[in-house]
């Protein structure tokens, strides 16, 4: 643990921080589990949804966005 009060700040802020993101990313992760089983339009458009705003909130970067919502996509299309 740091002593200088400035790192500890920076450690709380990163650890919440890191909650955030985990609870985002593990939401993604199902509900494109859940598109993949249902194939249901509104579980598609619900998960790009998603992932589109964890670009802004700079959880995912843009690759990798485009590439999962290629990924949800080709559910709709099979």
């Amino acid at each position: 643990m740091a002593n200088i009060k400035s790192n500890k700040k920076r450690r709380r802020q990163d650890d919440k921080k890191y909650l955030r993101n985990k609870s985002l990313k593990s939401e993604i992760k199902t509900i494109i589990k859940k598109a993949q089983e249902a194939k249901d339009v509104k579980d598609i458009n619900l998960a790009i949804k998603l992932i589109d705003k964890a670009v802004t909130s700079g959880v995912f970067h843009k690759n990798k966005a485009a590439r999962l919502k290629s990924k949800v996509h080709s559910i709709s299309n099979k």
